[in-house]
């Protein structure tokens, strides 16, 4: 399980810095469209909004063949610059998204290998030139899906899951979290 984590972690990294394929309409606050990914984080905000900074802020990307699929979401809350920021990343995998629905819940620890699962994960890139990476267990969490238009290509969701540093034990607590109106890739 812990192998099946990190390679889905990787992939929402790389989903995170993909083109950013949501709106295209700027508002008065350089906002781009409606879509968002906030969370607690220790409860800390975290707020990752599509933004025209240069760097896709948010990004979500089904993969999927005829055994298997990988739905990634990823955001970006930036600070004051680029160089600073926290990422948070949702995968799920299963053998069909045709099991994705408005209304289904995924719970970590996973049960059953067959039904699709989740994993969540976190970064941060403070002020003093630290980066952390945090992989979660799976032992922890939830995502639910709220709201599903595959003809639109739109999700949104709850989730709430625990990382841990694993080269310091650090544990962070991801509570509160909510994606709206995320449009996503099919690749």
């Amino acid at each position: 399980m812990k192998r099946i984590i990190t390679i889905l972690f990787s992939i929402a990294l790389v989903a995170c810095s993909s083109d950013d394929i949501s709106g295209e309409t700027d508002d008065d606050n350089g906002r781009l469209d409606d879509s968002l990914i906030t969370a607690k984080i220790n409860g800390n905000d975290f707020e990752a909004v599509p933004v025209d900074r240069g760097v896709a802020t948010i990004s979500a990307e089904l993969v999927q063949n005829e055994t298997f699929f990988t739905f990634t979401i990823a955001g970006i809350d930036l600070g004051t610059n680029i160089s600073q920021g926290e990422a948070i990343a949702l995968s799920m995998a299963g053998l069909s998204f045709d099991l994705i629905t408005e209304g289904i819940q995924i719970n970590n620890p996973i049960t059953n290998p067959l039904q699709p699962q989740f994993a969540g994960g976190y970064s941060s890139n403070g002020t003093e030139g630290e980066n952390f990476d945090f992989d979660t267990d799976g032992s922890s969490g939830f995502l639910r899906i709220t709201a599903i238009d595959k003809q639109e290509q739109l999700i949104s969701g709850e989730f709430e899951f625990e990382v841990e540093n694993s080269d310091t034990g650090e544990v962070i607590q991801i509570t509160d979290g909510v994606f709206s109106n995320i449009e996503y890739a099919i690749r």
